[in-house]
């Protein structure tokens, strides 16, 4: 019975309005941040099996990890709700197919602006934990380097620009001013394309980011 009692009693807390000695609870804020990211290629839409000239035989091997940079504005509308409007650099991923004698890079680079609701939770004035839910549109580009198995050729690179289901959680702490810290887990959902021709190929991209916060 112990977790039902806890989904009702934040529940309880998300959906109460906030009491008038609560009215300076409301501010806006900004912060930036920069994290650990990562994307998971569909192995469908990259595998060089029958679908990269000149690559037979060939393997593969990728490049999954970066470093994600964003920045953000904000409205705390009381002490359970926040509106959020940002924009994330993902990073630069690469896929590689190597044909025993060079190694064609497909870099894979992933931007977009996020428009999310924050739930929150305060536990004391200072700290709180919130979860995110929104709409994520990115752009990604995909660009062959050595295209084509020939050294120092580049392809135009390949963009499509998707919407797709924002989610995350996270946890912040003001200090004695207006500034403060939140860590935070993004899940950008699926981003790029393979419908439509010439393909941009799809990846599930996720972000572990450390985030300065400043009221105004």
């Amino acid at each position: 019975m112990k977790h039902p009692a806890l989904c009702c009693a934040v529940t309880a807390l998300l959906l109460s309005g906030p009491p008038s000695a609560h009215a300076q609870d409301s501010y806006w804020y900004a912060g930036l941040g920069a994290g650990y990211s990562r994307v998971q290629f569909y192995t469908a839409d990259f595998s060089s099996r029958g679908a990269i000239p000149g690559c037979t035989p060939c393997t593969d091997s990728k490049k999954e990890f970066d470093a994600g940079f964003k920045g953000f504005v904000g409205y705390q509308i009381n002490r359970n709700w926040a509106a959020e409007v940002g924009y994330v650099t993902i990073g630069k991923f690469h896929y590689f197919y190597n044909n025993g004698g060079l190694t064609q890079d497909a870099s894979y680079k992933v931007t977009g602006v996020g428009f999310s609701a924050i739930p929150t939770v305060p536990f004391t004035r200072n700290f709180s934990l919130y979860g995110r839910f929104g709409a994520f549109f990115s752009q990604t580009r995909l660009t062959f380097y050595n295209g084509g198995f020939v050294a120092g050729a580049s392809s135009d690179g390949r963009q499509v620009s998707e919407t797709s289901f924002l989610t995350g959680f996270g946890a912040q702490y003001f200090f004695a001013g207006d500034n403060g810290i939140r860590l935070e887990y993004e899940n950008f959902g699926t981003v790029g394309d393979c419908s439509i021709q010439p393909c941009v190929g799809r990846a599930n991209a996720k972000m572990a980011s450390v985030n300065l916060i400043f009221k105004f």
